[in-house]
């Protein structure tokens, strides 16, 4: 039993030690693009207004329940004449412009518990 819980505590740290590593790793990454579901670029405040200013009324197409939840490429894809490629790579250029949100910073790591064994 005290080895199970001894392995576990190793995880834990191990677990808390990747994790800002993860979290490094992804910061080039834009937080939108033109491959963002379309859904995803709705839900948000600053990508929705990008949506809005180049494709008026999009987000209340009649049809928009159907292709929320392709991205912007899959649609040029399909229906090249309706969303033309000029008009995909200025969102997508806005949208990567979209600054990341700030993240709450990872919960610090758990403090190993106390020994069951005074040392006094």
């Amino acid at each position: 039993m005290r080895t199970g819980f001894r392995i576990l505590q190793l995880a834990i740290a191990l677990q808390a030690t990747a994790a800002p590593l993860h979290a490094a790793a992804g910061q080039d990454k834009p937080p939108f693009s033109a491959r963002t579901p379309i859904e995803q670029l709705a839900a948000n405040p600053a990508a929705k207004a990008v949506l809005e200013r180049e494709l008026p009324g999009f987000t209340a197409h009649p049809q928009y329940d159907q292709f929320k939840a392709m991205s912007l490429e899959t649609l040029e894809a399909m229906f090249p004449d309706a969303v033309p490629h000029a008009r995909v790579k200025a969102i997508d250029a806005a949208l990567r412009a979209i600054p990341s949100p700030a993240k709450a910073p990872p919960p610090p790591a758990m403090a190993p518990s106390p020994s069951p064994i005074d040392p006094r």
